[in-house]
């Protein structure tokens, strides 16, 4: 946790000397940018990491692969019907 709050202290510092360095701006940017996405995955690693009891488990909806008949199109015109 301490270093992604360096990670976004180094990313504050840089748009700070993209402000002051126009010249460099665009380095400094990509710097900050680098950092900040550097600081996103610390912390996501680190939130992946805490198995606290208060965190709701997740679980994702399993769908059908048959088809669905909500779906089915009505005939087309000349009675034919829609490969798909």
């Amino acid at each position: 946790m301490k270093e992604a709050i360096r990670l976004r202290e180094l990313e504050a510092e840089c748009r700070q000397r993209a402000l002051s360095e126009p010249d460099k701006k665009w380095y400094w940017l990509a710097q900050a940018a680098k950092y900040q996405v550097q600081a996103s995955q610390k912390l996501a690693f680190h939130s992946e990491g805490s198995d606290t009891p208060d965190t709701p488990e997740i679980k994702l909806a399993q769908w059908s692969h048959e088809r669905d008949e909500r779906r089915v199109m009505d005939p087309l015109p000349d009675g034919r019907r829609s490969p798909w």
